[in-house]
């Protein structure tokens, strides 16, 4: 089955301009049935079903929006969407979306996840020109040595208090800690999940 729409991996979506709306056939009773896919997992987490209006409000908001009971609902709140697609006949859709919690939606939630999948897709498809890949076939040792020199330069960064230099080396940091995440098959949501405990 082709599909239309499908976003390019670790760049934020700009899902308006991903589909065009005029396309997707509804029912008699003005559905669309939709599959909502874990883009980490390849997973499909549900089915269900969407109208014009919910298709329209959730290219607006990133989030997703279906119908249940006649009435338009948001899925889940700690949800965003990743991508959307549709089959040529335009009768059935495929949201991709990952977990983010709801205070980071919005906020670079949906960055970390997509370089996430894009760090993973680089473990399971190697090339030894890409860096990630390097890291990789450097193993623990390589990875974790590259952890300890970025968190020793966030230290002295913020020593310095160079904001610039502190957002460098944390975002440097991020970056190595989800290639060690992918190295070890851990799924980044179990961070997620981490992060909202800790405002228990």
């Amino acid at each position: 089955m082709t599909f239309s729409g499908v976003m390019a991996a670790g760049k934020p979506p700009e899902l308006g301009n991903l589909i065009d709306i005029d396309k997707i056939r509804y029912d008699d009773q003005g559905l669309v049935a939709i599959a909502i896919q874990d883009i980490l997992n390849g997973g499909v987490l549900a089915l269900g079903s969407m109208n014009r209006e919910a298709l329209q409000k959730t290219l607006a908001t990133q989030q997703l929006w279906w119908v249940q009971q006649s009435q338009i609902e948001l899925w889940h709140p700690d949800i965003i969407l990743e991508s959307i697609s549709y089959d040529y006949r335009g009768n059935f859709l495929v949201a991709g979306v990952a977990y983010c919690p709801s205070e980071l939606n919005g906020s670079g939630g949906h960055t970390l996840a997509g370089l996430f999948r894009v760090i993973c897709d680089r473990r399971d498809h190697p090339n030894s020109q890409s860096y990630t890949c390097q890291l990789f076939a450097g193993g623990d040792n390589k990875i974790l040595k590259k952890i300890g020199e970025e968190a020793a330069e966030v230290v002295m960064a913020c020593k310095d208090d160079e904001p610039q230099a502190i957002a460098s080396e944390v975002a440097d940091l991020f970056y190595h800690s989800l290639v060690a995440l992918a190295y070890h098959q851990v799924d980044l949501r179990k961070v997620y999940e981490q992060l909202e405990a800790r405002r228990q």
